[in-house]
């Protein structure tokens, strides 16, 4: 992800993906209830966004949960 646009086009696209681990399965970026973002403490680069850790309330087993991003390639 070189920029902010493909992020979101990525995002838009179905393509983003974080895991639950009390469903154990991966929840698709748009289904979840995002509550924060934490930065990645040792990533220094120019695209934060894609290596934040998410905190995320999965809809399915209501707990709040933390998890990196992965993308479908």
């Amino acid at each position: 992800m070189s920029n902010p646009a493909e992020f979101v086009k990525a995002c838009v696209d179905g393509k983003v993906w974080l895991f639950c681990s009390e469903c154990q399965e991966s929840k698709n970026f748009n289904d979840v209830e995002h509550i924060d973002s934490e930065g990645h403490p040792s990533y220094w680069g120019t695209e934060p966004w894609w290596h934040d850790t998410r905190i995320f309330k999965c809809r399915d087993c209501e707990t709040v949960q933390r998890s990196t991003l992965h993308l479908q390639e």
